[in-house]
């Protein structure tokens, strides 16, 4: 694997972890407010961006180059 290939790896897997967040976060705020109908709407999250990607790339970078 070249290095580029392996940046790209970091990077499709911090887009993923994000995304699961996300999808949790939203399938959470649709349940609370359509679903269960309380009292207190819950905010609905933000869709990942590229800088929270590249963020938590760094993150996951930063881990796996550490000995």
């Amino acid at each position: 694997m070249t290095p580029y290939e392996l940046r790209f790896e970091i990077f499709k897997q911090a887009y993923n972890m994000l995304n699961d967040q996300f999808s949790v976060g939203y399938d959470t705020a649709v349940r609370w407010n359509e679903v269960e109908k309380k009292e207190v709407p819950m905010d609905y999250p933000e869709f990942p961006t590229l800088e929270n990607v590249l963020k938590q790339a760094e993150i996951i970078n930063d881990f796996v180059s550490s000995k």
